[in-house]
This record gives structure tokens, C-alpha cells and sequence, in this order.
């Protein structure tokens, strides 16, 4: 092989080193469910396990147990037995001294309803309390797929980078015997050095963010299966059909744990401000007494009961609870509009950056040929080399670019499933 027909090759194959195309044609219509697990994720038994291992996601337990202790606590009720004992002695004028005992059992009681509101408030608690912990699950995958996705571009990015370098390497010693012979320049001979070394600085910068996003996600989930050598394998395809077939909006909003922790705390309020209402009537105390007088010649049995005058106090905390409650049901509407706002979002989000991604193919696929072409204008000296790096450092670009809005549109959609509790949901839902 002559020394031309090597520097085309070699220009050739930078042109297209830029890596697989993943988009360079449309795929075909996919019969694929819409709710199919993505095929760039870890494996879900992985994902569970790492997820409750997590310090947030035992925090968030210990919530739920606190809960149940605080539910026993409401049943139990606020109230205890109180056994009082009292001695005196009695001095009559006349007739001498006495010793008067008296020992007195007693204890409120809950009346009009409370212990029910009680146990209703309970069970409350831990209504509220699994809400949360289904939340902390919920936004601990959201993390876990934002982390995942990290290590997959910035790995693809090195990838593409090493790709270059490499047969930027090979150029280099097929530009040395064409300078040796006089064929070329030693000025471009330079030029193809400079753009070497610069790709080799750049991989070293994507290879190190890849390592750290690498040490970030094994540090953060250790134990979960980290995702699988890159290297020549191409991404998997981008799901379009159910993008439309499906109202993601509704899956999202129907089935929230942010939206329904804020709708167990409305509820918790409405039930204090109902509690409060019932302690607007004071519970009465009832008191059983045994009494002796005069070295026991007396005996008396009794029953007492004393009831507390309400006072301003009781309607201030009433007061405070219909407040509570009013706070309640605006946050919960804050809630609600947000969770819609940020779902709509998302699904244009992963509309768009399905599309963009199928652009970024096309642009990718054009800036390889381009580079082919300008390679081999080369070859015949019909352009300048300063021409042929530049349209191959293009290429690369148009090849990270690409990957990067691919990536982006799995990610997109794996996080709509997420979001609508289509994978990594907990095992009751």
C-alpha cells in the first residue's frame, strides 16, 4: 500500500471513529411494552437492595417505627392512674388526739369521643410516616438514575476521545515516512502532533471525570453492579412509541408519594382541629377516697369528681389548629400543581430530547462523511491538513454531542417510568 492510499485509510477512519452511530437510521417502530424495564439500567433486585441499605432510606424506617410507637402512645391515651395517701392528727379540746388517714385513687377520663379521635390520629401517624418513607424511596432512585446516567456519559465521552486519539497516534507515524520521503511538509507533520497531544489532554480530563463519577457511584450504592465496559457497544435504542401511547402525565399524578404525603398531613390536621374541637369540653377526673377519722372509729368511702373550667386557652389552641389545617390544604395544593407542573415538564422533556437525539444522529452521520470527504480531498491535495482536523476534531464533537443526546433521552424516559412507579417502586405498591 502506498503512502497515500495509508493516510486515507487512516483519515478515513478518524472520520468515523467518532463511534457507532446509534441514531444514524431510523429504527423501526418498536412493539416493545410501553412499561418495559430499560435495558441501560441495573438490574431492579440490584437497585432495591442498594436502596434500602441506604443511611436517608433507614432514617426514613426509623420514621415509620417512631410512628407506630407514637400510634400506641395516642391509644394509651394521655391520662394515668394517680394513688394519693395523706395522714393527719386531730386535736380535739377535751377529748384528746386522733390519727385521720386517707388514701384516694384517681384518674381522668376521656370523654365525648376522644379515645376514638385518638386512635384515628394514630393511625394517622402512620399513614403519614409510610408516605414519607415511600417518598425518601422514591427520590433516592431519583438520585441513584441521575448518578448512573453520570458514569454513562462521561465514560462514552472518554470513549470517543480514545477512539480519536488512537488513530490520531496512527496518522502520525504514516505522516513520518511522507515527510521522510518529502511527500508532505514537516509543518503538518507538527500540526498532526499538536492535534494528537491535545487529544490525549482531553481524554485524560474525560477519563478522570469518568473515574470520579465511577468512585461517586460506587462510594454512594456500594454493593450495586456497576454498569459494563462501553467499549464498542452501541447505546440501546430510544423508545418512541410509547411516548404517545401512554398518558404519562396521569400515571404520574395518580400515584405520588410526595403529593400523598401531603395529603396525609392535611388529613392529620384536619383531625387535630377535630381533636381540639373535643377538648373544647374538659375531661372530668373522678376520684375514688377511703378516709378514717378518729383512730379509725370513723370510716368514710366517697366518690369525687372535679371537672376543669374551660377558659380562653382551649379556643386559642383550636384557633391554631384551624390555622394549621387552612396551611395544610394550601400547601397541599402547592403540592399538587407542582407535581403536575413538573410531570408535564418531564414528559416534554423526554419528547424533546427524543428528537433532539435523532437530529444529533443526523448531524453526527453527516459530520463523518464530511470528514471522509475531506480526507480524501487531502489525499489528492485538493485541501489543506489544517482542513482535515479541523472537520475530524467536528466529527468528534458531532459523535459526543450525539451520544450525550441519547443518553440524555434514555435517561428522560427512565425517569418518567421512575416517576410513575413503573420500575424501582416499592414492593407493596
Amino acid at each position: 500500500m502506498s503512502t497515500n492510499s495509508l493516510a486515507f485509510a487512516v483519515l478515513t477512519l478518524i472520520g468515523a471513529a467518532a463511534g457507532t452511530p446509534a441514531l444514524a437510521e431510523e429504527a423501526p417502530a418498536s412493539a416493545v411494552a410501553a412499561f418495559r424495564y430499560p435495558a441501560e439500567l441495573p438490574p431492579e433486585a440490584a437497585v432495591r437492595e442498594t436502596l434500602a441499605r441506604l443511611p436517608e432510606l433507614q432514617a426514613a424506617r426509623a420514621g415509620i417505627d417512631y410512628s407506630a410507637a407514637e400510634r400506641r402512645r395516642l391509644e394509651s391515651g394521655p391520662y394515668e392512674w394517680n394513688l394519693r395517701g395523706e395522714t393527719a392528727r386531730r386535736r380535739i379540746r377535751q377529748e384528746g388526739n386522733s390519727h385521720d388517714y386517707e388514701i384516694a385513687v384517681e384518674r381522668p377520663l376521656r370523654w365525648f369521643g376522644k379515645a376514638e379521635k385518638d386512635e384515628e390520629l394514630g393511625r394517622q401517624a402512620m399513614t403519614l410516616a409510610e408516605a414519607a418513607y415511600a417518598d425518601a424511596w422514591h427520590e433516592a432512585g431519583r438520585e441513584l438514575l441521575a448518578a448512573w446516567f453520570e458514569v454513562l456519559r462521561e465514560e462514552r465521552a472518554a470513549l470517543r476521545v480514545a477512539e480519536q486519539a488512537e488513530l490520531s497516534g496512527k496518522l502520525i507515524d504514516g505522516m513520518q515516512k511522507r515527510v521522510r520521503s518529502g511527500e508532505s511538509p514537516k509543518m503538518e507533520l507538527l500540526l498532526a502532533q499538536t492535534e494528537h497531544e491535545r487529544l490525549i489532554a482531553v481524554h485524560q480530563q474525560a477519563a478522570q471525570r469518568a473515574t470520579l463519577a465511577r468512585i461517586a457511584l460506587e462510594q454512594k450504592y456500594p454493593g450495586l453492579p456497576l454498569p459494563p465496559d462501553s467499549s464498542g457497544t452501541p447505546l440501546p435504542e430510544i423508545s418512541g412509541e410509547d411516548m404517545q401511547a401512554v398518558d404519562w402525565v396521569a400515571h404520574i399524578v395518580a400515584d405520588n408519594h410526595e403529593l400523598e404525603q401531603a395529603q396525609a398531613q392535611t388529613r392529620q390536621k384536619r383531625l387535630l382541629v377535630e381533636r381540639g374541637a373535643l377538648d373544647r369540653k374538659p375531661d372530668p377526673t373522678v376520684s375514688l377516697r377511703y378516709t378514717t377519722e378518729q383512730d379509725n372509729d370513723t370510716r368514710i368511702v366517697g366518690i369525687a369528681v372535679s371537672i376543669p373550667l374551660p377558659g380562653a386557652a382551649r379556643g386559642a389552641a383550636q384557633a391554631g389548629a384551624l390555622a394549621q389545617h387552612d396551611k395544610a390544604l394550601q400547601e397541599e395544593a402547592r403540592v399538587r400543581g407542582k407535581i403536575e407542573r413538573e410531570a408535564r415538564q418531564l414528559v416534554a422533556q423526554a419528547r424533546a430530547a427524543r428528537n433532539i437525539a435523532a437530529t444529533q444522529a443526523r448531524i453526527r452521520q453527516q459530520a463523518q462523511s464530511n470528514a471522509a470527504l475531506v480526507s480524501k480531498a487531502y489525499t489528492l491535495g485538493e485541501s489543506a491538513f489544517a482542513d482535515t482536523l479541523l472537520a475530524n476534531r467536528q466529527a468528534l464533537e458531532a459523535a459526543q454531542v450525539a451520544e450525550t443526546a441519547h443518553l440524555d433521552a434514555l435517561e428522560r424516559h427512565a425517569r418518567i417510568l421512575l416517576d410513575a412507579h413503573r420500575i424501582w417502586a416499592l414492593e407493596h405498591e
